[in-house]
């Protein structure tokens, strides 16, 4: 069966590829041998892929090949009531010889049924073997059944739509099937049958094929969907907390409104600017240099005054970058002095009490502008706004391929080709898009940090308790609300023959606690909830350990440098151990065949294996708080700098490329590869921004600046968050397996894209906002006691 817990997807890639191009010889020799032997085979298949053909079939006088078919429903019928005594239910054979009778008598509705099972398609030789028939037409189709002692019409069971996985043969590179070549076939069935009832009736269909290979075919694994999935507490759960958020989303606006446009005088108010007192525009920044768009907050000041610049949106940062540092407490100040000198210039403006503050988090009104804002203090490093969101663009066009492989119906065909082209190598390679987040979050950690201790007056008067408390209040409630709401409804919000009913994720997320914690990249990676939240689980990880470089830096240049040098090193020693002992391949993507173990768990998702470019965003954070941006630099210099780190990049991109598809590095050199490919990419993004924010970024640093991006910037945690739901929900309710080319994939994409942007503007708006106006209320509050 086809599971979605291969969330990774880059194991998924190679497995399948060996599962297509090395199929089970035995299987396809036995076909094309009785294909040749029953030339009227292929009159039977098209006439059943017609209604009109189905009726001919069950016609009493239908001639040639299609009366073939009916002593062999009759014999169907034969063995399902043979089956009394033995495992198939009474209640599932009732129902069974009921369907076939009513086939035999041509009744629609059961022709209806036995159309909507899934046949053979074109493509056999090509290994395309899902075929889910026809969804709709099974759960759509009405059973009606006359009562010929009464003249009554029932309705004695509804169809239910079945997947049966026949096991055809082995072949050890079917990786993700256990070594087996497996055949996905959709059923439409009586829905008093249960699995094990729906098997047994689907062996018994199968083995009526005339062909050797039927005749021993072990029951397949069936999976039949409830027609009425049952709602858990938990669904329930999540519904409730969503009209909750909402209602007091559509309050605080109503009430943001009324504050904005009616309690406050109009003379007051222009453009969304105080202009009689010279107040801080609305959603404007407070000119400190902070990378987040953190304003004066709604209801955070002494006395509660209303301000019409909101709750202090800070979510223009990717999972861990602006919002890693306690810049927030030393802010205060500042906000509380802003406010204070305000609110004596006019004491007419509506002052809402410590409710109305808190309020007015959940605004919509608000939180959509300082989302949209596209302003920017005047020493924000601007060119991450950018990297930002092409990283991210970069990270839905790689999932639009991996996510999208099983329910792929030309696999075969069209992976070959993509692997042998040279401008594929940015997919395969789309991996080093996480390791620029790694760069982002720790220089903006030592960036930003490093600022606050200075003005506090070194490390020990830094509070490193609203360090930690900020950073996890900054990501986990979001996170915890998506996955809370994806876990509990992800199951009821889809349906399709390739939908799992169980959810996307297996148990449940019976494991959510170690994600609540950060840790879930230290359990086995089929259990993990959320599989892609490894990433946010690294982040943490090392965001904890910073402050041990970080003061050390601070104090001592040489001691910190040396320190980062050993974390380097371990990374470098760790990630090459692991490739030698398991002969892992140079791109997770390519799998070798006699790896010994799974890569994406033992090398991928690591933290002593990732934290490489973590530390080198750290050292470019500090060497940019040293300069203070302010950097001479001879052209022959920027030139050698560009140069070096455009060519490393692109070797990394582009050097594991080959006419055939494969890779051709030696062991050696592969462990070379993986040990310092990931710093070495991270080192390369950290000269852009260097060069970005010490003015040697020319035109680079003018697209990545561009204000049209930092909205998009902004939403990045939410996107990285919500973009698998957004792709599995649309992949997993196609109704048949899907024809890839280039075009279509391109529009897949930018569907995502979209889809997954529009997403995360409400996740942000709902779960990450009012979350940061929160923060700033209480904090606010707390510094005035």
């Amino acid at each position: 069966m086809t599971t979605v817990q291969q969330y990774d997807g880059d194991n998924a890639i190679l497995s399948r590829t060996f599962c297509q191009n090395e199929p089970s010889g035995n299987f396809v020799n036995e076909v094309q041998r009785e294909l040749k032997r029953q030339t009227h085979i292929e009159a039977i298949a098209k006439d059943l892929q017609t209604r009109i053909g189905l009726g001919i079939v069950f016609s009493p006088t239908g001639q040639g090949p299609q009366a073939v078919l009916a002593p062999l429903i009759k014999s169907v019928l034969d063995s399902v009531i043979a089956e009394v005594g033995a495992n198939i239910s009474e209640a599932c054979m009732n129902s069974t010889t009921q369907m076939l009778k009513a086939a035999l008598n041509r009744d629609e509705w059961a022709l209806r049924m036995i159309d909507a099972i899934g046949k053979p398609p074109s493509g056999l030789l090509d290994f395309n073997l899902q075929w889910p028939g026809n969804y709709d037409e099974c759960v759509q189709t009405q059973v009606s059944v006359l009562d010929n002692s009464t003249g009554l019409v029932s309705e004695p069971f509804a169809p239910q739509y079945c997947k049966a996985s026949f096991v055809l043969g082995q072949n050890p590179a079917a990786v993700m099937t256990g070594g087996y070549i497996i055949v996905n076939t959709g059923m439409c069935l009586p829905d008093k049958c249960d699995n094990n009832s729906a098997s047994l009736v689907a062996q018994r269909l199968i083995q009526l094929i005339p062909i050797n290979i039927t005749k021993s075919m072990p029951p397949p694994g069936m999976v039949c969907q409830d027609n009425h999935l049952p709602w858990s507490s938990s669904a329930v759960g999540a519904i409730v907390l969503c009209c909750v958020f909402a209602a007091l989303m559509a309050i605080a606006t109503v009430y943001d409104a009324v504050c904005q446009y009616v309690l406050t005088p109009k003379e007051q108010v222009l453009g969304g600017k105080y202009t009689d007192n010279g107040a801080i525009e609305a959603g404007s920044h407070i000119p400190d240099g902070h990378a987040s768009n953190v304003n004066v907050s709604n209801g955070a000041v002494p006395n509660g005054t209303y301000r019409n610049f909101g709750d202090g949106h800070a979510n223009d940062s990717f999972v861990s970058d602006v919002h890693v540092s306690a810049e927030h407490v030393s802010h205060q100040k500042a906000d509380l002095k802003t406010n204070e000198h305000e609110i004596r210039a006019n004491s007419k403006q509506y002052k809402p009490g410590v409710f109305g503050a808190l309020l007015l988090s959940f605004s919509v009104l608000s939180n959509a502008r300082k989302i949209l804002n596209t302003n920017q203090p005047s020493q924000t490093l601007t060119s991450v706004n950018g990297i930002r969101f092409i990283s991210m663009t970069w990270v839905v066009l790689g999932h639009t391929y991996v996510f999208g492989l099983d329910v792929l119906g030309n696999l075969a065909t069209i992976l070959p080709e993509y692997v042998k082209r040279f401008t594929f190598q940015a997919i395969l390679n789309a991996t080093f898009a996480v390791d620029t987040f790694f760069v982002l979050s720790g220089l903006l950690v030592a960036y930003l940090t490093f600022r606050e201790i200075d003005k506090c007056g070194g490390a020990k008067k830094f509070n490193w308790g609203l360090y930690y408390f900020h950073r996890i209040w900054r990501l986990t409630p979001p996170y915890m609300l998506v996955m809370f709401v994806y876990t509990s409804l992800s199951k009821h919000w889809g349906h399709g023959p390739f939908w799992p009913q169980n959810g996307f994720d297996s148990n449940d997320c019976n494991t959510w606690w170690m994600n609540l914690l950060y840790i879930n990249n230290f359990q086995d990676s089929q259990k993990m909830c959320m599989g892609w939240s490894w990433y946010l689980a690294n982040d943490m990880q090392f965001y904890i350990i910073s402050p041990l470089i970080l003061v050390l830096l601070f104090y001592s240049r040489l001691g910190g440098v040396i320190l980062s040098v050993a974390f380097v090193l371990g990374n470098f020693i760790s990630a090459g151990v692991l490739t030698n002992v398991h002969n892992f391949s140079a791109s997770i993507m390519q799998r070798n065949k006699d790896e010994k173990g799974d890569s994406f768990e033992l090398l991928y998702i690591k933290p002593w294996t990732r934290i490489g470019p973590y530390i080198v965003g750290l050292l470019t954070g500090y060497v940019l708080y040293k300069t203070k941006r302010k950097v001479t630099m001879s052209k022959k210099a920027n030139i050698t700098g560009w140069t070096l780190s455009t060519g490393l990049a692109i070797a990394l991109l582009y050097g594991l490329y080959s006419d055939d598809g494969t890779i051709k590095l030696n062991k050696v050199t592969t462990i070379f590869y993986n040990a310092t490919s990931r710093t070495v990419w991270g080192a390369c993004v950290a000269w852009v921004i260097f060069a970005c924010a010490t003015g040697y970024g020319g035109p680079v640093n003018a697209l990545l600046s561009w204000k049209g991006i930092v909205p998009l910037s902004r939403l990045t945690y939410c996107c990285y968050l919500v973009h698998p739901i957004v792709m599995w929900t649309n992949y997993y309710s196609q109704r048949q397996t899907m024809y890839w080319f280039d075009l279509e994939v391109s529009y897949k994409f930018l569907g995502h894209l979209c889809m997954t942007y529009g997403v995360a503007f409400i996740v942000s708006l709902a779960f990450e906002s009012p979350m940061m106006g929160l923060e700033k209320i209480v904090l606010g509050r707390a510094k005035k006691h």
